[in-house]
């Protein structure tokens, strides 16, 4: 288990409920849990470094001015031999002497060319603190602060997203049908690659094909991480509801949808293949597991998508679990379009449905991200429109 500690060996509060409560006790790797801890460590050894009490700042009225965040945000992007240095300079008297301007320039801009971490680790280190701090903001909110503070809590929430707009950008991944869903068309050809007993299967028949039938039917209902999928358990799905509870999230538990054609392909399997493995090596309780009862492993999953990417020339190359996400929110996208104006949702709406059956946080931007190929298709529709507007008048 990961615990962060302070300089004495005690470990302090704040951090380490916030990794049990948002990390730990949903199932995330302890490797995620360690690199967070460590992150937040890095801004407690700032907050050190600079005589400030950030456990002050975090619970009371009061938090990190627009300088301190901006500081906080250059100390989480150095290196760690530079946040030594940063550290073990601040604790050093410095003699005070009058030097020109330029001098410093120059100094500055040699020190921070050495001292500086990737810009996708100070981006990751800045976006993992600016949610530990939305975090505690929210508690604060709820708790302490009333109605007539909005004031403190509009300063604070500015902070917060001052502090978060620092983070360095890598770079938009380009546009293309890589970053984006798989064509209905192309969708219906790997369903009938999935579907146990056609002549295009290429899994060994019985249990293998009766399981990656079910992982794509899972995938294709609700768009689940490969992640989460692996952590299913039998008792999690409830087939007269037709639910399936994801218990082991990234970032969010939830419950989601699956369709009948699912359930009954869950129901099958379970009953025809699943229980015929020896009890004590499936006592695990996990629903996708190998012939001997191991649960799947993400390399497994992984495979199952490559074999079908081979098996056919009709199957892209991009073709794999987290393309069935995007295909998701990509049919989503075309239902709310279809719906009659006086019944389609209002953006806000649309978004709260993403955040939630993607398991995204009620903040995350990611609902525009994974929505990029409906984007470009009504822009292509209206762009196309408008030139034959101006090829008629011509």
């Amino acid at each position: 288990m990961a615990v962060l500690v302070d300089e004495d060996g005690s470990p302090p509060f704040l951090p380490n409920v916030y990794a049990a409560v948002r990390y730990r006790d949903r199932g995330a790797a302890l490797t995620t849990t360690e690199r967070v801890l460590r992150t937040i460590g890095m801004a407690y050894l700032w907050a050190h470094s600079r005589k400030i009490d950030i456990h002050t700042a975090l619970t009371s009225e009061t938090f990190l001015t627009l300088e301190q965040c901006e500081d906080l945000a250059n100390f989480l992007r150095m290196s760690r031999a530079g946040q030594d240095a940063e550290v073990q300079s601040s604790a050093t008297p410095k003699p005070q002497k009058i030097v020109r301007l330029e001098q410093v320039r120059g100094r500055m801009a040699v020190t921070q060319s050495h001292d500086h971490a990737s810009a996708s680790e100070g981006g990751y280190r800045i976006q993992t603190l600016a949610k530990f701090f939305d975090h505690h903001h929210e508690r604060l909110c709820n708790q302490v602060l009333s109605s007539d503070d909005e004031s403190l809590k509009d300063a604070r929430m500015k902070a917060i997203q001052r502090f978060r707009a620092l983070a360095p950008r890598i770079g938009n991944a380009p546009q293309g049908d890589p970053v984006e869903g798989l064509p209905e068309n192309v969708m219906a050809n790997i369903e009938e690659i999935f579907t146990p007993g056609t002549s295009d299967n290429p899994f060994k028949e019985g249990f293998i094909q009766a399981r990656n039938f079910l992982i794509y039917r899972v995938l294709s209902d609700n768009g689940m991480r490969r992640s989460e999928l692996r952590h299913v358990l039998v008792e999690d799905v409830d087939y007269a509801r037709k639910r399936v509870k994801v218990r082991v999230s990234k970032t969010r538990a939830r419950t989601v949808v699956m369709s009948q054609k699912t359930a009954d392909a869950f129901r099958h399997f379970v009953k025809e293949h699943w229980s015929n493995v020896p009890a004590r090596n499936r006592c695990h309780g996990y629903l996708f597991i190998t012939r001997s009862g191991e649960q799947i492993s993400k390399a497994a999953i992984n495979l199952i998508f490559q074999v079908a990417r081979q098996s056919s020339d009709n199957v892209p190359d991009y073709f794999a679990p987290h393309s069935m996400r995007r295909t998701w929110n990509d049919r989503l996208s075309r239902k709310i379009d279809a719906m009659p104006p006086e019944k389609r949702i209002s953006p806000e709406e649309e978004q709260k449905i993403r955040n939630h059956n993607n398991g995204w946080s009620t903040n995350s931007d990611m609902s525009s991200r994974y929505a990029a190929r409906s984007i470009r298709e009504k822009a292509d529709r209206i762009a196309e429109d408008l030139a034959n507007e101006i090829a008629d008048k011509a």
